[in-house]
């Protein structure tokens, strides 16, 4: 039995020692080397972390999605993909996550998780989703004031790509703004992009995720992506709560 400190508080787990005498299942081979991992994952990750009340399976899934496809875990992903389809998540809801993730992690996450969800889609006779039509982005380079004045360019596609009323990647059916801005805190805690991260806590609130699941998002996170992102993204949220004269419950 041990404590952890998570964001909001601290939590008790018990954690069953390896027997060795037990069978192994195949799933355990990739613990062979480190069997202590294997009994933190079944029982503090999977049997501690994702079924807390804090946040639904539906959100878990898609923050896990969200950040083992911006830091290139593919096998992760194609796992959590499988997760994700049991809790509801539809194949739809899902593109537009990878979409809508490629923006902030980059092209080549994107490529490898559409092909991830193009393989699991096949072996579980999942339809895959017909073409698109073609993109009618409109890329507007004058008329505003550019936000990045050493690439204004980069400022057009900000503003037509991702902010754009009737095309851009924000306004998109199929994720809530909510999912979105979940999704994105998810990313920006795991890259370590500290000031997108901040002002989205911040944007989170507005968006109706409360203190209490963001700091539950970080937490999520903080098993994927690692004990440092967690605590630099937990200092942003105590700062941004602070200034909102917001507190985070245990």
């Amino acid at each position: 039995w041990f404590v952890v400190w998570v964001a909001g508080g601290s939590y008790g787990c018990t954690v069953e020692e390896p027997n060795p005498g037990a069978s192994a299942s195949p799933d355990d081979d990739r613990y062979a080397g480190a069997p202590y991992l294997g009994e933190l994952e079944r029982s503090l990750l999977l049997g501690e972390i994702w079924p807390r009340s804090e946040l639904s399976e539906r959100d878990r899934s898609l923050v896990t999605l969200a950040v083992t496809q911006a830091l290139v875990r593919t096998e992760a992903f194609s796992e959590n993909l499988v997760r994700a389809l049991e809790a509801g998540v539809r194949p739809d809801e899902i593109a537009e996550l990878i979409t809508h993730v490629t923006m902030y992690a980059g092209w080549s996450t994107g490529a490898k998780a559409s092909e991830a969800a193009a393989e699991v889609y096949g072996a579980r006779g999942i339809s895959l989703l017909g073409s698109q039509e073609p993109v009618g982005i409109v890329i507007e380079e004058t008329g505003q004031e550019p936000s990045y004045p050493g690439a204004p360019y980069l400022s057009a596609l900000t503003r037509s790509v991702l902010f754009d009323e009737s095309d851009g990647v924000w306004t998109r059916p199929g994720l809530l703004p909510r999912d979105r801005r979940m999704i994105t805190i998810a990313i920006t805690q795991a890259t370590y992009a500290s000031d997108h991260l901040r002002r989205d806590i911040g944007r989170g609130l507005a968006n109706g995720l409360t203190p209490e699941e963001i700091g539950e998002i970080i937490t999520h996170v903080t098993f994927y992506a690692g004990w440092p992102t967690g605590s630099n993204a937990a200092r942003l949220a105590a700062e941004v709560f602070e200034e909102r004269s917001l507190t985070v419950g245990r």
